[in-house]
């Protein structure tokens, strides 16, 4: 890839979209939620293992273009291990970070800053947050 497409697609989105973590559905989830976005056809459903007190598993599965597929499969390392308030700041500051704020760094989530150019590409970006969101409103 080169000149503007390395610029939405940089390397550690490529990586992530190319060979995705934790791409497939689980047995014995705890909580699942789906998100579709209308505009384009993508769909995920996020699956959790665990409870508030800590998230053990995240997968995901769906038809994702390769915004929402990088951005799922990073979510996925991000978040788990941690407990439903930290994924819920988390979450919020990844939202912040997708309409413009530069306030917070989310390590490898960072990537996903070059798609803030491309304002219809927001939407695939928080996705598969949307999902954990609602997956994580029902953990007991």
């Amino acid at each position: 890839m080169s000149g503007r497409l390395n610029d939405i697609y940089p390397e550690t989105l490529k990586r992530h979209y190319e060979d995705p973590r934790n791409y497939r559905p689980m047995e014995g989830e705890s909580s699942k939620a789906s998100a579709v976005n209308p505009v384009c056809g993508d769909e995920v459903t996020i699956y959790l293992k665990g409870n508030q007190s800590k998230v053990n598993e995240v997968t995901y599965q769906g038809h994702l273009c390769a915004i929402s597929k990088a951005s799922a499969s990073l979510m996925s390392e991000a978040v788990r291990g941690r407990d439903a308030q930290e994924i819920s700041v988390i979450s919020r500051d990844f939202e912040a970070m997708m309409r413009g704020s530069d306030a917070v760094s989310l390590g490898d989530l960072d990537a996903l800053r070059s798609i803030r150019a491309y304002r219809v590409r927001i939407r695939c970006a928080l996705l598969p947050w949307e999902a954990l969101r609602k997956a994580c409103e029902v953990l007991a």
